[in-house]
C-alpha cells in the first residue's frame, strides 16, 4: 500500500459511514480533511499549513475507537500520514515500511 492508498481507503470507509448518516457532521468534516491530505499528496494543494489543524486523529481515538474500529483505524492512519507531511518528515507508512521499499508496478 502507498500513502495515497491509505488515504483513499479512509475516504471510502468514511464515505460509506457518511452515506448512512449524512447528518453526522464529523463524517463530512472528516471527508474534507481526507480530501485535503489527498490533494497535498497528489501535489494539487501546495499550502500544507492546514495539515497542522487536522482533527481526524482525535476523532479516531475519541469518537470511533470503541464503536467503529475500522473507521478509527482508517482515520488514524490518514492522520499519521498527514501529520508526517505537516512536520516535513519523510513518510513512514502505518505498516512500518517506507514507500520506497514497496515493489514498483
Amino acid at each position: 500500500m502507498t500513502a495515497l492508498d491509505y488515504i483513499d481507503n479512509a475516504i471510502a470507509i468514511t464515505a460509506l459511514r457518511y452515506n448512512g448518516c449524512p447528518e453526522f457532521q464529523i463524517y463530512s468534516s472528516s471527508l474534507i480533511q481526507l480530501q485535503f491530505i489527498k490533494n497535498v499528496l497528489q501535489g494539487i494543494e501546495k499550502d500544507k499549513a492546514r495539515l497542522h489543524q487536522l482533527t481526524i486523529g482525535a476523532w479516531a481515538s475519541k469518537d470511533f475507537e470503541a464503536n467503529d474500529p475500522e473507521l478509527a483505524s482508517a482515520l488514524g492512519n490518514a492522520f499519521y500520514i498527514g501529520h508526517q507531511i505537516a512536520q516535513g518528515l519523510k513518510i513512514q507508512l502505518p505498516n512500518g515500511r517506507p514507500p520506497e521499499s514497496l515493489p514498483h508496478t
